[in-house]
């Protein structure tokens, strides 16, 4: 029986930490490249059930693949003239909502002075240094910049999904070939769980998402908030970022109100309507529907939303809960990986897959 020395177990741990960080940095390096990617690995699975269906109708495959792509197309489409309007109004009304978030930040600061003075404080409260109006605009250009960018490589994501879609009624068989015998079967099956797993959480997120944008953008319409569809369009997206996102959806349709017609109380019924309807759907139907489906550890999805968020800004934070969860779907199936799998999830141990005997 050989023994494991302590040098040899400090080489593999160095070869691993090594190996993390020079992955990380390529990851970090090639974001413009991988990103688009990897959004249209999560598109092809998430339109792999209507592939199917349509093959099932003996539609020819080009036809198939053509309606994909003007779906994809049209989705990218609508997302950018959503974005492109929100930022025409911003331009057009940046002055008043400039002026008018100097004047909120004044009152609040005579407020909280004044409360301050009541208490016996003898300092004064600053505002104005924390959010000025330069911050606040240079951030909101910065974070629908980074959306625009994405949205401007929709070519390169929907080539990519073509390739991925033209190539997977093929993939069964590649498969076959490369692996012999049960291999090839628990490869496959390898690949059905991380479709399935990935797919199913993307779909109904994807759904209770929409719903929460629909809601929220008749609310705000009822309001008569300005940037209603972007604020609708932004809901959809941080949805998909847990916590935070909504958390981020709710300040930032309440903040825009208060600067817009400058009345706290109006602000503040705005942001509890809101809370009220996200906690219905986020935390009550959605669960109910969905169940844990990702069961993945509340510290993984927090290290994860750091990480992605470190790696590709908003977009990897909405990727990033999808991204762990293949991962871990794939170190579940492996009998070598699968205690990490076990410490990444949230509930009880998950399923061997035992493979087949030769």
């Amino acid at each position: 029986m050989d023994i494991v020395q302590p040098w040899q177990r400090l080489v593999a741990f160095s070869s691993l930490l090594l190996a993390v960080v020079a992955g990380g940095f390529i990851l970090h390096t090639l974001g413009g490249i991988l990103l688009p990617f990897v959004l249209a690995g999560f598109l092809s699975m998430v339109f792999k059930p209507l592939v199917h269906k349509m093959r099932a109708w003996k539609i020819p495959f080009p036809v198939v693949l053509i309606t994909v792509m003007l779906i994809s197309a049209g989705a990218l489409w609508l997302i950018y003239l959503i974005i492109s309007l929100g930022v025409d109004q911003f331009a057009s009304t940046s002055d008043y909502y400039v002026q008018q978030l100097k004047t909120v930040t004044s009152d609040v600061e005579r407020s909280v002075g004044s409360l301050m003075r009541a208490v016996g404080g003898k300092g004064t409260f600053k505002l104005g240094s924390l959010l000025s109006p330069e911050s606040a605009t240079n951030f909101a250009t910065g974070q629908v910049g980074t959306l625009l960018t994405i949205i401007s490589d929709g070519v390169m994501v929907l080539l990519y999904l073509l390739f991925m879609l033209g190539a997977s009624e093929a993939f069964p068989g590649k498969i076959s070939s490369a692996f012999s015998g049960g291999r090839a079967t628990v490869v496959l099956q390898l690949f059905q769980t991380l479709n399935t797993r990935v797919r199913t959480y993307l779909v109904m997120k994807t759904v209770f998402n929409l719903v929460n944008a629909v809601v929220a953008y008749f609310i705000l319409l009822a309001f008569d908030v300005d940037f209603a569809p972007l604020i609708a369009l932004l809901t959809f997206l941080f949805h998909y970022i847990p916590n935070i996102g909504s958390l981020f959806t709710t300040i930032l349709p309440a903040f825009v109100y208060l600067l817009q017609t400058g009345s706290v109380p109006q602000a503040l019924v705005l942001a509890l309507i809101l809370v009220v309807i996200q906690n219905i759907i986020g935390n009550v139907i959605e669960p109910k529907v969905m169940g844990d489906r990702l069961e993945l550890s509340p510290v993984v999805v927090l290290f994860s939303l750091l990480f992605w968020g470190w790696m590709w800004g908003i977009v990897g934070m909405i990727l990033s809960i999808p991204i762990m969860s293949a991962l871990k779907a794939l170190l579940e199936t492996i009998p070598s990986t699968r205690p990490i799998a076990i410490l990444m999830g949230s509930g009880a141990p998950p399923a061997t897959v035992t493979p087949p005997a030769p």
